[in-house]
C-alpha cells in the first residue's frame, strides 16, 4: 500500500484512505483529465507582487458560487462554489492554474479550505488531502489551514479539488459547497 506525507505533518507517514470510494489512481485520472479538458497553455492568472489571495469564484473552471449555507464557516476572499454544470450534482470537480513570478522565491503559502462534507486537493499532481468519506460539520465549520508552500513552485501552478457531498446530491436539505483560499507571500525580485 502506498504512503504519502499529509502536509501539515512533515514528519508522519500515513495511510490515504479512499475518498468515497475513490481510488487514488481514479484521483490522478480526474486530476489529469481536469487539466486537459479546462487549462489550455497561457492560461490562469500571473502573480508577480509579494502578497496575494487567491480564492474560490466563478473564475476557477467548473465552478459556480452558491450561496453560503448559516452552518458555514465565511471565509474572507473566497465564496462557496460548486460544479457549474449541475448545481445538484454529487460532487464538484473545480480548479484554476496561477503563475507565480520565476523571479521571486516563495516566502510562505497556506491554503484555507472550508468543504461539506469531504475533498481531495491535489496541488501540481501531488495530493494535498484524501479525505475518507465522512459527514462531520469539523471541514467545514471552522474549516482547516494547510502549509502548502513545498507544493507550490514558481512558474506555473495546477490546483485540482474534487470535494463531495456526503449521502447523495446537493439539495436544500442536503447543502454542499466547498471554499478554498490560497494566501502566498513572496520575496522581493531577485
Amino acid at each position: 500500500m502506498m504512503q504519502k506525507r499529509i502536509a501539515g505533518k512533515p514528519s508522519r507517514i500515513v495511510r490515504l484512505p479512499k475518498s468515497a470510494g475513490l481510488p487514488r489512481a481514479k484521483a490522478m485520472q480526474l486530476y489529469r483529465t481536469q487539466l486537459r479538458k479546462f487549462h489550455k497553455p497561457g492560461s490562469g492568472r500571473f502573480i508577480s507582487q509579494t502578497t496575494v489571495s487567491i480564492g474560490t469564484d466563478n473564475s476557477w473552471f467548473n465552478a459556480q458560487i452558491i450561496p453560503r449555507d448559516p452552518a458555514w464557516v465565511q471565509v474572507p476572499n473566497a465564496n462557496y462554489v460548486w460544479y457549474s454544470g449541475n448545481l445538484n450534482s454529487e460532487n464538484a470537480i473545480i480548479s484554476t492554474r496561477f503563475t507565480l513570478s520565476q523571479r521571486r522565491a516563495i516566502l510562505s503559502a497556506s491554503l484555507f479550505l472550508s468543504v461539506d462534507n469531504y475533498a481531495v486537493v491535489i496541488i501540481n499532481g501531488v495530493p494535498l488531502l484524501f479525505d475518507g468519506p465522512q459527514n462531520t460539520p469539523s471541514f467545514y465549520n471552522p474549516g482547516r489551514t494547510f502549509d502548502v508552500r513545498r507544493f507550490l513552485r514558481r512558474g506555473r501552478n495546477d490546483v485540482v479539488i474534487i470535494a463531495f457531498n456526503f449521502g447523495g446530491p446537493r439539495s436544500a436539505t442536503m447543502p454542499a459547497g466547498v471554499a478554498a483560499r490560497f494566501d502566498i507571500r513572496l520575496s522581493s525580485l531577485q
